[in-house]
């Protein structure tokens, strides 16, 4: 099964990805209506940078576990498209979108066009919402597993990289000198989260109840519920990645935004990294990856 590299790519691609989602759209608000809210420079000129340093760790990560980076430009050059190959290019473009951004931000003289904005702004949109969709669907299209063989996976996965890059957007802000005139966008911020949170969660359940019904998948699932995974699915992913930051985010306050948001950004982010530990680890207790139980189940 995989190891703690294709772990480390899904997870930093999958959140790097849902930061240039979550960020692109605040740039085309920025633009578009500019006085509609207050967006601080040095918001996007923390969170771009972080975001691009999170996508290109993912191709680190994805370059080190194929052992040779020739293998990667093999990938992207095959004419015949995959999801492999078609995430590949998403995490690039991603990648690309993201580093212009900062630059952008960091950089006094380079400037950019309203038009240049926006188009790029949508550019990345897209880029980033095809490398959060893109990592579930990776698992999804190994039909070895059959615990990963359903489109709740793919949505699970793009719910939390969502959550995650709103994340990243939160650990930028509590850098930001002027917490107090983006009160409002943090606010704003805060409640995308938890609604993101709450469908998560939601999805979640729904997978582990359609796996626990099923016999071909039930022991992946009960190894999450009452398993070898399950301090992990129910301390890492349930009560550190989803109820903790949901209360905290309800709780926010304007006079310790600093600290506070530090820690609903760990939480989430810790929570999805978990997430995508606890379901790859899931498919080894899958019945197809344990000799003998695939033959037991047909006979019975």
């Amino acid at each position: 099964m995989f190891d703690l590299l294709v772990i480390g790519y899904l997870f930093l691609g999958g959140a790097g990805g849902g930061a240039c989602a979550v960020l692109s759209a605040l740039e085309v608000a920025r633009v578009v209506a500019p006085g509609r809210m207050e967006f601080p420079d040095d918001l996007f000129a923390r969170a771009w940078p972080v975001c691009t340093v999170a996508l290109v760790t993912g191709i680190v990560c994805i370059t080190a576990d194929l052992g040779r980076p020739d293998r990667l430009f093999v990938l992207l050059s095959s004419p015949r498209p995959t999801p492999l190959s078609a995430g590949a290019y998403a995490l690039a473009a991603a990648t690309a979108c993201a580093a212009t951004f900062s630059a952008f931000s960091l950089l006094d003289n380079v400037r950019a066009s309203r038009a240049v904005r926006l188009a790029l702004s949508a550019a990345t949109l897209v880029a980033g919402l095809v490398t959060v969709t893109y990592t579930g669907v990776l698992l999804q299209g190994l039909a070895s597993v059959l615990f990963w063989r359903t489109p709740l996976l793919p949505v699970a996965f793009a719910l939390s990289s969502l959550s995650c890059g709103v994340a990243v957007v939160l650990l930028a802000a509590a850098f930001v000198e002027t917490r107090r005139p983006n009160g409002r966008l943090i606010a704003l911020l805060a409640r995308i989260d938890g609604a993101l949170i709450v469908l998560e969660a939601a999805c979640l359940a729904v997978y582990v109840g359609w796996g626990l019904a099923g016999e071909g998948t039930r022991p992946a699932a009960e190894a999450l519920v009452s398993g070898g995974l399950a301090p992990v699915f129910w301390g890492g992913v349930v009560a550190a990645g989803q109820a903790v930051p949901f209360a905290m985010e309800r709780l926010l306050t304007h006079n310790n935004h600093h600290s506070q948001l530090l820690w609903i950004a760990g939480f989430v982010l810790a929570g999805g990294c978990a997430l995508r530990f606890c379901l790859v680890q899931a498919g080894l207790y899958d019945v197809t990856q344990v000799p003998g139980a695939l033959f037991g189940l047909s006979m019975g």
